[in-house]
């Protein structure tokens, strides 16, 4: 099918009081345009800085949360379509927009779009960051017939989601250089948030074939192994 012939797919987008989406707030339907996606990121660098030389580099200081950019289409003459326009937009700022009185934070945001897959997920999470309304059609009285909403989100969802990937994303084993003047359940601790399942300083000893904990010394290679499912 030719691309201009295709109809605009529904797009979702359901509003929650909570990071974690349990408590829906309320949800809305818009005509969304499926040859327009945009999805962000960013990540910020600091330059270094050298003396009477030609030399350049850059120093990382942060990846930014990514971003989506919507464009929804409202038209009052959509068939089946009986809500007016200025009713629909209103409804989208109170979802989006409007401060949520409980906790005074803008309400979370999750877009579905049929089987659009939104960062490897089957929806994007966030907040909006900016809303704009461009109105393009109206009748004799000025009564709005279509309008399309710009809507820019900023990447903010579940933590305990966000926890659970970094965890599926962690090593299972790794390698540390014992430096100067450190316990073995110094290092241990320093490496166990790095792995997934995490791990304790008798596991390590154990693992390096060592007589005792302060049987360390500095430059010494440990390999440290995260601890398998079903121990505590």
């Amino acid at each position: 099918m030719n691309v201009l012939q295709r109809r605009p797919a529904k797009l979702t987008l359901n509003a929650y009081s909570d990071r974690e989406m349990t408590q829906l707030s309320g949800t809305l339907s818009a005509m969304y345009n499926p040859d327009s996606v945009s999805l962000d990121y960013q990540t910020d660098y600091r330059p270094d800085l050298f003396i009477n030389t030609t030399r350049q580099s850059n120093r990382y200081v942060q990846t930014r949360p990514g971003g989506l950019t919507l464009d929804l289409l409202f038209d009052a003459r959509m068939p089946g379509n009986h809500t007016p326009i200025d009713r629909q937009l209103t409804h989208l700022r109170s979802l989006c927009y409007n401060v949520n009185p409980a906790d005074s934070e803008p309400r979370y945001l999750q877009v579905r779009w049929g089987q659009m897959r939104w960062d490897g997920r089957g929806y994007f999470s966030g907040r909006m960051s900016s809303l704009s309304i461009r109105y393009t059609l109206f009748e004799r009285d000025a009564t709005p017939l279509r309008a399309t909403a710009t809507l820019v989100l900023a990447a903010d969802g579940s933590l305990t989601l966000q926890g659970a990937e970094e965890q599926l994303k962690s090593p299972a084993t790794t390698v540390v250089n014992v430096p100067d003047a450190t316990s073995l359940a110094q290092i241990t601790h320093g490496v166990s948030t790095a792995l997934a399942g995490g791990t304790d300083y008798l596991e390590v000893a154990a693992e390096n074939g060592l007589d005792s904990l302060d049987a360390i010394f500095p430059g010494q290679t440990l390999q440290v192994s995260a601890r398998r499912k079903g121990k505590s």
